[in-house]
């Protein structure tokens, strides 16, 4: 999917993700001409983009730290990137930023030759260049064979891995990322410094243990299936990339187990797949039961005092009656014996 921008706003490109806005940075001064390289985000040492031009045997070359910023860029920062340019013998530092600049880190900027380049100048210099070209977004289920794999924290691709693309999402109240690849999914948290990009992979997912995926606004969850079904919930800040990219897996797990059903009560998680039911607690731990053992489903209880329950009757090897309490019991009735009867 690629979006066309009629115009360039700020608010357009803080809607980008940051390394989308690096990309488009890189770009653009592409198209300024000069040579022009994107990092890789697992060891730029503090360098989002390198920028260079050659003319006649004079050459020049800048280091650009891209600032996809609501708020100004304070003096700190400017002085602190001021010092990459001595570090790596280059000709200046440019910032470029969707915000822009306090007085202090103009002045400061003025004695380091470092340029600034804020949001309204940014946005008129993307109409000059860039009139109709689009944002620059990953296409999510395009598989590039040209593109160039890329380390996470000591973690290369395997042999016929290719990315998918990636997406901010809210983990256990963390900011992160959720990266896909064609056979496993990251959740990577970034613990960056100003002067060095550092990241630190939390979860490592294989696809083909990926049972399926639900998003119920704002919520999404992946559900993972082994020995043991286990829920990880987080909150996507732009679902459709998040559901998009996922929707690229699907022909990777969908043959084995897979997610028939989800719901999500005050207390637990409540899963069934093509081969059993589970119920996962939010304090841990995990009730399960093949649809294999099942002899049959009863929905009992209800009235004034009592609240309606689906009762699943087990066989000897597991237990007598499973209760389940959940919002739509007929549905559920219902789709635990469809699953049950081609199990």
């Amino acid at each position: 999917m690629v979006y066309y921008m009629v115009t360039w706003t700020i608010e357009r490109l803080l809607d980008l993700e940051p390394y989308e806005f690096e990309e488009l940075l890189g770009h653009l001064f592409t198209k300024m001409g000069y040579r022009a390289e994107v990092t890789q985000r697992s060891r730029d040492a503090g360098v989002d983009i390198n920028v260079s031009i050659e003319n006649f045997g004079l050459s020049h070359t800048w280091i650009v730290q891209a600032k996809r910023y609501v708020e100004p860029v304070g003096v700190k920062e400017v002085r602190e990137y001021s010092s990459l340019r001595y570090r790596d013998n280059v000709d200046g530092v440019i910032i470029a930023t969707t915000s822009g600049f306090t007085k202090e880190a103009q002045k400061e900027a003025l004695g380091h030759n470092v340029k600034l380049l804020d949001g309204p100048l940014l946005a008129k210099m993307l109409e000059r260049y860039m009139p109709e070209d689009p944002d620059r977004r990953v296409q999510q289920c395009a598989l590039s064979e040209n593109r160039e794999t890329w380390n996470i924290e000591g973690t290369v691709l395997k042999q016929g891995e290719k990315t998918l693309g990636e997406t901010e999402v809210f983990f256990r109240g963390e900011r992160v990322l959720m990266a896909c690849t064609n056979k496993r999914i990251f959740l990577i948290k970034d613990t960056s410094s100003l002067l060095s990009k550092r990241r630190e992979v939390l979860h490592s997912m294989e696809v083909k243990d990926l049972l399926g995926w639900t998003h119920e606004t704002p919520s999404l969850y992946l559900v993972m299936g082994g020995r043991q079904i286990t829920v990880l919930s987080m909150r996507a800040r732009k679902p459709e990339n998040a559901t998009e990219m996922l929707e690229c897996l699907q022909q990777g797990y969908i043959r084995g187990e897979h997610l028939l059903k989800f719901e999500r009560t005050k207390d637990e998680f409540i899963v069934l797949t093509n081969k059993r039911i589970a119920k996962i607690h939010s304090s841990g731990g995990a009730d399960e039961i093949s649809l294999k053992n099942i002899l049959g489903t009863e929905i009992k209880g209800g009235g004034l005092l009592n609240r309606s329950k689906l009762l699943l009757i087990g066989n000897r090897k597991e237990n007598t009656l499973y209760e389940i309490d959940c919002a739509d019991l007929a549905s559920w009735k219902e789709a635990i014996e469809a699953a049950i009867r081609v199990s």
